[in-house]
């Protein structure tokens, strides 16, 4: 109780008016809305915070023997990498004020967003994952057609504990993992292994499938991982597929986020990553 009241006393109301312009002419309003509310958090957290600057600077010689002259160069190989100090905890309001597409050419959109966040007090776990559509891929997928399979490329350097979900554009939150006929509320995950979810190793195939009735939509995944046990929000049957086959259990996006946000404020070590996916028909 103390170490709770503790965790969340450090959580601060933040909020921030944000114009976003679309560097895309591809982008959908859709994609261009969310990609406001994105670059609206981080820059929230960014001014509540501030900014970690990790950077390296290396210094090296080389020699290349050329019409037997020895040719010496030198060179500075240089990479920086700058990340938010705050974690955003949950959204209380999002709104879009304006939203206008310029000469035909990109969106320039006006957002409000408000929410409560924290500092990173505790260095969090370097999770590893990619969503794929083979096999053999190893980067990151985020746009497939319709019946493509998906599959989860997963690895954590700690022993812990797994939630993933698909939040589809009825609002509806679908649990993939743990699956629905586990019997846990989350998948264990064991330190430095390499996952492969969604894919049947007896059959050599994935068995998650995508897919759309429009010509295009986004989803949004999640991926939740502690290494402390936490349990799956609760949720309930969402009918058969096609072939009878139970679909992914289901609750509602506000549900979700709601769960989501407790489980945040107790457990300061608790790592979430999202990414938008679009499906084309």
């Amino acid at each position: 109780m103390v170490s709770v009241v503790a965790f969340a006393s450090d959580i601060k109301n933040i909020s921030i008016t944000y114009e976003y312009i679309s560097e895309n002419p591809n982008e959908t309003p859709k994609q261009a809305e969310e990609n406001a509310f994105r670059n609206a958090q981080t820059k929230a957290l960014e001014e509540k915070f501030g900014l970690d600057l990790v950077g390296m600077t290396a210094f090296y010689q080389s020699e290349q023997l050329t019409n037997e002259k020895v040719i010496f160069s030198e060179n500075f190989l240089s990479m920086s990498n700058r990340t938010v100090r705050g974690e955003w905890i949950e959204t209380t309001e999002r709104k879009v004020l304006e939203k206008t597409f310029v000469d035909n050419q990109y969106w320039r959109i006006k957002v409000y967003l408000a929410g409560r966040a924290r500092n990173h007090s505790t260095e969090k776990a370097d999770i590893h994952y990619a969503w794929i559509n083979n096999a053999h891929d190893r980067h990151m997928r985020k746009e497939y057609y319709d019946g493509d399979a998906i599959m989860l490329r997963f690895s954590s350097p700690i022993d812990g504990a797994l939630c993933v979900y698909l939040i589809d554009e009825d609002q509806q939150a679908n649990c993939l993992l743990p699956d629905q006929f586990s019997g846990e509320g989350y998948q264990a995950i064991e330190a430095n292994k390499d996952y492969l979810f969604f894919y049947d190793e007896e059959y050599g195939e994935p068995y998650l499938v995508l897919g759309t009735q429009k010509d295009s939509e986004h989803n949004l995944v999640y991926i939740v991982f502690s290494p402390k046990t936490f349990t799956k929000a609760s949720d309930h049957e969402s009918g058969k597929n096609w072939r009878g086959e139970p679909m992914p259990r289901q609750l509602s996006y506000e549900d979700f986020l709601k769960w989501l946000a407790k489980n945040q404020t107790s457990d300061e070590n608790m790592v979430v990553k999202s990414e938008i996916i679009t499906i084309r028909k």
